[in-house]
């Protein structure tokens, strides 16, 4: 009993040198995962290395995790046995297939281009409009008046009008017009002579606002509103792409992540499975029933999260399906490899620099101020609108009449006899109390004076973003620096129990307190490399979102966009100059 003694004493000793001498100097074993060689226990135990596989895992310093590979990264760039068909995927070209096959960048890519349509149809205010109009008025009226048929008790008159011409609106807000009419006239009156006339008559006419309606900042501001409004678009289509690649950024990681879980719970319900086959084994020597039981329930609980898990990834898979549309992506049950690491070195950022970005590139900002300039522009029109209506009025026109329906020849006489008629004059009108005018002119300086306050408050948003994305990169890697060294203290404790518990014999009590510590210790080990993953994970997605922030996530993935031709309408198509291969890889 006392040589027992002494040989778990010794070897607890031999092990707690061992941890402390990890701790201090950083040094690792192998990167690869790597099952440690079997050793000589006594009867009745169970190997180590049966119990972790993975404890050779290489650990190096935590301020500088560059070089760390986890032993679950080969696992989750590779086929899973459990499926028939993959598909490797890249970030790069999920980014480049979204951009290409995305229903949702089609729908945000045509906002501008709706938008970029009201300019066409305010400059279409200035285009030439033709018109024409044709009548026929057959009149048989009581006659109460001898002078006006000079004998017959009806007055019958025959009448018939045609009249066509073009009139436009300038920018400087006059109206122009010129027309032709001609006509045929013939009624049973004694007076009337010459009988079947034929007329013609061609008028001109320009009326010009001198106050209200006048000049050709107030007559083109339509036009100015729907360019602004167009670029408005198109930063919010800017915006729009980039959340959009955030997201599809973001299901990338998803999927790392899920799969990356999926992996180490599958490894620790191996362990489970062992030891409780172990204890199988050893019922008849000096394992209990109560150890028996107790690692068959850790081990089935460990397995229903393990169907859980398998259910995340699938739905990881099937919300970058959705993201990218990529039909190379494939339809429900293809696995999704992925084959970008995340990257564990430091990224140095400032607030300052950051902040000096988003200023120049957010497109909030640009939306905002091409917003406050839209305001300006209908405060102005507004402003001017107050002005009472004074028009210039001129008009002239030349006629020419004949006899026995001869049209041709009046619409001759027009130009060869007599001279031009006409008009000169003035219309003026003002609204007593010009309520309206007024009402709109106070709404547009508040809707100014509002956008000015939107314009300090979007600063004051974007500023505290890109200050809360720098803390979160920083932050970021810390709380990986901080897991890394949760997961390494949890190695060395499962080690270390796992060492404790095969130098006991099974059917001590003590063997039953070791056989709850070390599968407890594993559920803290698996917490720990769960934490890790989520932390290098979180990592890399604050990377990204802190481009979003500065607004150069288009810029870093060389976006750019390219106006075609989609049948008979136009069309935006977003593409990447990066050197990716598109493609994706087929996984053996």
């Amino acid at each position: 009993m006392e040589t027992t003694c002494l040989r778990h004493e010794v070897a607890a000793g031999l092990i707690g040198v061992w941890i402390v001498a990890c701790a201090h100097t950083g040094s690792a074993l192998s990167q690869e995962p790597q099952r440690a060689e079997r050793i000589a226990v006594p009867p009745g135990t169970v190997a180590a290395a049966e119990i972790d596989p993975v404890r050779s895992q290489r650990f190096i310093a935590a301020d500088d995790l560059q070089d760390f590979v986890p032993w679950w990264q080969e696992a989750v760039q590779r086929r899973m046995p459990a499926r028939q068909e993959s598909i490797g995927v890249s970030q790069d070209a999920l980014l480049v297939g979204a951009l290409r096959h995305s229903h949702q960048i089609r729908v945000f890519s045509d906002l501008p281009l709706i938008r970029e349509t009201a300019i066409q149809e305010a400059s279409g205010e200035f285009d030439w409009r033709m018109f024409l109009e044709t009548r026929w008025r057959d009149t048989s009226d009581p006659v109460g008046n001898t002078l006006v048929t000079g004998g017959p008790d009806r007055f019958r008159d025959h009448i018939w009008t045609g009249d066509s011409g073009v009139r436009r609106r300038n920018i400087h807000g006059g109206q122009f017009s010129i027309r032709q009419q001609i006509g045929y006239q013939d009624n049973n009156s004694v007076f009337f002579l010459p009988n079947d006339q034929g007329t013609a008559r061609l008028v001109m006419n320009y009326t010009q606002p001198l106050l209200n309606g006048r000049g050709e900042v107030y007559n083109t501001s339509l036009i100015v509103l729907a360019e602004l409004d167009t670029q408005v678009a198109n930063d919010e289509f800017s915006r729009q792409l980039q959340s959009h690649l955030l997201e599809v950024t973001r299901g990338y990681w998803s999927l790392y992540r899920e799969r990356a879980v999926l992996v180490q719970r599958r490894h620790f319900y191996e362990e489970a499975k062992k030891i409780a086959e172990d204890l199988r084994r050893r019922q008849d020597v000096d394992a209990s029933r109560s150890q028996l039981l107790r690692a068959e329930a850790a081990a089935e609980l460990r397995y229903s999260e393990i169907l859980r898990q398998e259910t995340a990834v699938r739905n990881s898979e099937a919300r970058l399906r959705a993201l990218v549309n990529d039909p190379e992506l494939g339809m429900t049950g293809l696995e999704f490899v992925p084959q970008d690491s995340p990257q564990r070195f430091r990224v140095p950022v400032s607030i300052e620099r950051s902040t000096s970005l988003a200023a120049e590139n957010r497109p909030e900002l640009q939306q905002t101020l091409r917003q406050i300039q839209a305001a300006s522009v209908r405060r102005q029109m507004s402003q001017h609108e107050l002005l009472p209506a004074l028009n210039l009025v001129l008009e002239s026109y030349v006629a020419g009449l004949r006899g026995e329906s001869n049209i041709g020849r009046a619409w001759a006489d027009q130009f060869a006899v007599g001279e031009p008629s006409y008009t000169v004059g003035l219309q003026y009108e003002v609204p007593v109390g010009n309520n309206i005018a007024r009402a709109r002119h106070r709404r547009r300086q508040l809707e100014l004076r509002q956008l000015q306050s939107q314009l300090a408050a979007t600063l004051e948003t974007l500023n505290l973003e890109v200050e809360t994305s720098v803390r979160e990169v920083e932050t970021a890697y810390a709380e990986m620096q901080a897991k890394y060294r949760a997961m390494q203290a949890g190695h060395a404790e499962v080690q270390y129990i796992t060492d404790r518990y095969r130098a006991l014999p099974g059917d001590e009590a003590s063997a039953v307190l070791f056989l709850d510590n070390l599968l407890l210790a594993q559920d803290r080990l698996a917490a720990a490399e769960f934490g890790f993953t989520v932390a290098e994970v979180t990592y890399n997605l604050s990377l990204v979102n802190l481009k979003r922030a500065e607004g150069t996530l288009l810029m870093s993935q060389q976006v750019e966009q390219v106006r075609t031709q989609d049948g008979h309408l136009p069309s935006i198509i977003v593409n990447t100059q990066k050197e990716i291969d598109k493609g994706m890889l087929t996984i053996d």
